[in-house]
């Protein structure tokens, strides 16, 4: 089949809305370009289910898209002959070995053995290793810290290409670290450029403002969380991508302003129902059992009407506190799931991150 074929098709992804519309287009190009057999079009079209996949927030597509793309990848030498599809094939990694880590029923040994063969092709393509160094850091942050500091050295020595996630990501990696490791003075002078909306990217600032807002619960200091919780909301709000952000300031919310905290549960509990990425509901759940916890059944009796007549939903019948003990119960499993796997206490330690507190309201 001829190139030119199928191109009228693929533009017309991006007429459709994000998400369900434009993966089942997608999907519809993967199936014709097999049946074609045109093996450009077969990972071009994976390439695009997987981008999709990625940045509208259920990455389980692209989880399991992917392995599709890297065995058409490992089976025909004459892509590798592509620079555009060796590029894409790269690209793909890049976002896999984030999005991996998401899933707890991917195992340590095949995340890093996902890691080993980026790296691997990373070089073999003459690319700069940053990005590689970069995503290891990112997941090595909640698993092994001592790991997580020798990548973020390296991904600073190593030079930013077109692989890299650009300068701006660049910059927000160095506020994520630094504040993993307590040192606010270095994540700020780190955040300047992006707060002063010098670098930007999708994902930034927002992102950037979600670092510090879980930096400063963690150290009760709520002020200066609500005060990048004000900067963020508008941003997110809506968007499947930014689930954990709202779980975040549901538990920021439940301290702070409660019925701030149920007005963006009302706003995301169907996309948290219709997600199927584990780590982003798993962080829903747990900002949503912080929330309900700290509800008084009596005091928000108007909050607690005002959601059931939003959401239909039998649950809400329910006392706050059993509401509460139905997120916890959800939360803890996948907790449990998250840290077995990473061989760590993190998202225990967030789960219960609130419980003294709480206890004294």
């Amino acid at each position: 089949m001829e190139f030119e074929d199928f191109s009228a098709e693929e533009y017309g992804f991006y007429l459709l809305g994000r998400g369900e519309p434009r993966l089942k287009r997608i999907h519809e190009a993967v199936t014709e370009a097999d049946r074609r057999k045109d093996l450009r079009w077969q990972f071009r079209f994976r390439y695009d289910y997987i981008e999709e996949s990625i940045f509208c927030g259920d990455r389980y597509f692209a989880m399991i898209a992917f392995p599709e793309l890297l065995s058409l990848w490992e089976k025909y030498e004459v892509l590798h002959e592509d620079a555009e599809i060796s590029y894409h094939m790269l690209i793909c990694f890049k976002w896999i070995v984030e999005a991996a880590p998401e899933f707890p029923q991917i195992s340590r040994t095949e995340i890093d053995s996902y890691f080993k063969l980026f790296k691997k092709l990373l070089l073999e393509q003459g690319k700069s290793l940053s990005i590689y160094y970069m995503k290891h850091c990112l997941f090595y942050m909640k698993v092994d810290k001592a790991i997580a500091a020798a990548d973020f050295y390296r991904f600073l020595e190593e030079p930013l290409d077109d692989v890299s996630d650009g300068r701006a990501l660049y910059y927000d990696q160095q506020v994520m670290y630094y504040l993993s490791i307590g040192e606010e003075e270095k994540a700020l002078e780190a955040a300047k450029l992006i707060f002063a909306g010098k670098l930007k990217s999708n994902a930034l600032p927002q992102a950037t403002y979600h670092d510090f807002i879980r930096y400063y619960l963690e150290q009760e200091q709520y002020a200066h969380a609500v005060h990048y919780a004000f900067l963020t909301e508008h941003r997110v709000t809506g968007d499947p991508y930014y689930l954990d952000i709202i779980g975040t300031l549901m538990s920021l919310y439940s301290i702070t302003k409660i019925p701030d905290g149920i007005r963006i549960f009302t706003l995301h509990y169907e996309v948290y129902q219709n997600s199927k990425n584990p780590n982003l509901k798993m962080l829903f759940a747990i900002g949503a059992y912080h929330l309900f916890r700290a509800m008084d059944a009596v005091k928000h009796a108007d909050l607690l009407e005002e959601l059931r007549t939003a959401r239909n939903d039998k649950l809400f019948e329910l006392p706050p506190v059993q509401i509460a003990e139905h997120f916890y119960q959800l939360a803890q499993e996948a907790v449990q799931k998250f840290d077995t796997r990473n061989g760590t206490n993190e998202y225990a330690h967030m789960l219960h991150l609130l419980d003294d507190r709480l206890r004294k309201e």
